[in-house]
């Protein structure tokens, strides 16, 4: 096997763990090593890791399927890797945008069901679980004298993002 071969199976490989583990272990978020700006792109986003890997995939895959260095055939495939990381990029901007736009961001909680998670009786503050856009999160809980509450129990609740108020308790 020659080096570019090697480049390729290497890339490939990395491509592919990188890829299988954001659809299966990735959130809503699409956490990237990349920054967004207004402009639309930044020269650190075509040098960041995923950039670089994009372009030694572009750039292996056409030596290995020349099969022959030459002067012509490394400036097509340093070519073919500037695309590769480009159209990439882009890509990657487009999906990223579109997710932007689909998710559903609410700042106020009005009556909904919480669990319980953590409750300091002494401070009157803990943590219930409520569902936001389709996905539980830990949310402040301010509580009132008097209130004794355990773990896993089920409250309704009304608040912000970040500090709710309990409305009334459920069995």
């Amino acid at each position: 096997m020659e080096w570019y071969d090697w480049l390729l199976t290497g890339a490939g490989t990395i491509f592919l763990l990188t890829s299988v583990g954001s659809l299966l272990f990735g959130n809503a978020d699409m956490e990237t090593d990349f920054d967004l700006n207004a402009d639309g792109f930044l020269l650190s986003d075509i040098l960041s890791f995923k950039g670089m890997l994009h372009f030694a995939l572009g750039f292996s895959l056409t030596l290995t399927l020349w099969r022959e260095i030459s002067l012509l055939t490394c400036s097509i495939a340093v070519a073919v890797g500037i695309v590769f990381a480009l159209v990439l990029y882009y890509l990657y901007n487009v999906i990223y945008k579109r997710l932007q736009k689909s998710m559903k961001y609410t700042d106020t909680i009005s009556e909904a069901e919480a669990e319980v998670y953590f409750w300091n009786e002494e401070k009157k503050i803990g943590e219930v679980f409520v569902t936001l856009e389709g996905r539980p999160v830990t949310v402040t809980l301010q509580g009132a004298e008097g209130m004794n509450l355990t773990k896993g129990q089920k409250i309704i609740v009304s608040g912000t993002r970040k500090t709710v108020y309990p409305l009334e308790f459920l069995i």
